[in-house]
């Protein structure tokens, strides 16, 4: 497992699309210091060359920072980065993407893997609409349901992270605040329609880290507004941490 140290202090992460096309300014924008991350990684159209080409992009923009890709699709595995994230689903209606597909992928490549640079993550979609929510076949999360993935993500699955995900529509800050609460150590990761500073502080104070991905390609300013607000908020500590 990809150790602690390396990510446990991330505020900010910039997620960027293989099958979006990166302009010169989102590569400007990464680079600020508000980022502590950048994770390549999509839903739709995710090949091996698309991510290459956009691994290798941001690496020759003269960004320095950690550079993870999270699975989506085996065939599309990128050697080169710092880590490789492997989201389990919770919530999926198809539990291919729980646990089957990433069966299938261990057998054919797990002499391969490097376990020291693996990272998982448990997910909990919430927007049923979303590419990610259609894919994977989830329904509706109301809060009791949200406080239950939750309890399993940390109590018996023992995950390192939960991400709750509502995949370009901002989200509930109530249920990620009962979330946050309920928790005792899992370190609890929230992305979905942060496209200002406002929403980004809505959900800063529960949460450990945020992602942003839809904001770099629709408003890039917006996005440097955030990442210029997570970095003089600076670290602190958020509510429902042990």
């Amino acid at each position: 497992m990809w150790p602690d140290e390396n990510w446990r202090n991330w505020r900010l992460v910039a997620k960027l699309d293989p099958d979006k096309p990166v302009t010169g300014e989102i590569l400007t924008v990464i680079k600020h210091p508000g980022f502590n991350a950048v994770v390549v990684g999509g839903t739709q159209g995710i090949t091996f060359d698309n991510s290459f080409r956009l691994v290798e992009a941001i690496k020759s923009s003269g960004y320095t920072g950690p550079l993870v890709q999270e699975i989506s699709s085996a065939s599309a595995v990128v050697a080169g980065v710092d880590a490789h994230f492997i989201p389990f689903v919770i919530n999926a209606g198809d539990k291919k993407w729980f646990s089957d597909y990433y069966l299938e992928a261990i057998k054919v490549f797990g002499r391969l893997i490097d376990w020291g640079r693996v990272l998982t993550e448990g997910y909990i979609i919430c927007n049923r609409n979303s590419a990610a929510g259609r894919l994977t076949g989830v329904g509706e999360v109301g809060l009791d349901d949200a406080l239950a993935y939750a309890a399993m993500a940390e109590g018996i699955y023992n995950f390192p992270l939960l991400y709750i995900e509502y995949s370009g529509r901002f989200g509930d800050p109530d249920l990620v605040k009962a979330v946050a609460g309920s928790r005792d150590k899992i370190h609890l990761v929230y992305g979905g329609g942060i496209s200002d500073v406002a929403k980004a502080q809505a959900m800063a104070g529960f949460v450990d880290t945020l992602i942003i991905g839809n904001v770099l390609y629709d408003d890039w300013r917006s996005a440097l507004e955030i990442a210029g607000f997570v970095h003089d908020r600076g670290p602190g500590k958020k509510q429902g941490t042990g």
